[in-house]
């Protein structure tokens, strides 16, 4: 009797993983190729992988999958290309099928904004921060209106060279772009320990969403409660920058 419970048992829990193997090998017909997918998770790689090490990732995947490559992280389909005459392919012949952008799982755990010209949904807001990128900060007419700004930054870069004995080119060149970037941010020049906090909490926040948030792309409903110190540090860290920000009141 007990073995015939444990048939029955045994083929309850396997029917649903047989439908969802065969409803996975269905859409992955037409896809480019790419590591095996598992329904619900998506590739297993990512599980001995974290985002910080797409690069190499790639490079491996390019070179035994082709120049273009399908990857899912949880439910989010993801495809890579490396050719030039497929990118072209893609995002000019193409443009206006593939330019959504799905918001990341991450996104809604943390209350961030995807209000961003890299992560927002093609519709009007991107189209208003495209045309804002382009005819305000990336036009030519507004070098010249920029180049107090750069003169500020080469000043900081050269009496950062001048200032210590055997100087850190490498490191006066990042801490002079990251002046830059303040400026452009924020348009206040700020002092050296100011620059340095904000320098050091964007450095924190991008190793640790790259490093220790992976988990959440895989059912997210789930894994926020069995990893909610890693939402509590990265929400820490969040409301450190908020801190730190000058003006800037975001989520």
């Amino acid at each position: 009797m007990e073995t015939t419970w444990l048939l029955i048992a045994g083929v309850l829990l396997l029917l649903p993983l047989a439908v969802l193997l065969r409803n996975a090998a269905r859409q992955r017909r037409g896809l480019p190729p790419g590591p095996p997918v598992v329904p619900l998770f998506g590739n297993l790689l990512w599980l001995r992988n974290s985002a910080a090490d797409v690069e190499p990732l790639l490079l491996g995947l390019f070179k035994k999958y082709g120049p273009i490559v399908t990857l899912r992280i949880g439910s989010r389909l993801s495809i890579f290309v490396a050719d030039r005459h497929l990118t072209h392919q893609a995002l000019i012949g193409a443009g206006v099928a593939l330019a959504d952008r799905p918001q990341a799982a991450t996104s809604s755990l943390l209350g961030v904004t995807d209000n961003i010209i890299t992560r927002a949904n093609y519709g009007p807001v991107w189209r208003l921060l495209r045309r804002n990128l382009v005819s305000e900060t990336l036009h030519p007419s507004r070098v010249k209106l920029f180049a107090p700004a750069r003169a500020w930054v080469r000043r900081v870069l050269m009496e950062k060279l001048r200032d210590e004995e055997t100087p850190n080119v490498l490191e006066a060149f990042q801490y002079s772009m990251f002046c830059l970037l303040v400026l452009m941010c924020f348009g206040e020049r700020l002092d050296k320990s100011a620059v340095r906090a904000i320098e050091n909490a964007e450095r924190a926040w991008l190793l640790y969403i790259s490093r220790k948030l992976t988990v959440f792309f895989f059912l997210p409903s789930v894994t926020k409660h069995l990893f909610r110190d890693r939402l509590r540090v990265a929400h820490g860290l969040r409301m450190r920058q908020r801190d730190l920000y000058p003006g800037q009141s975001f989520k």
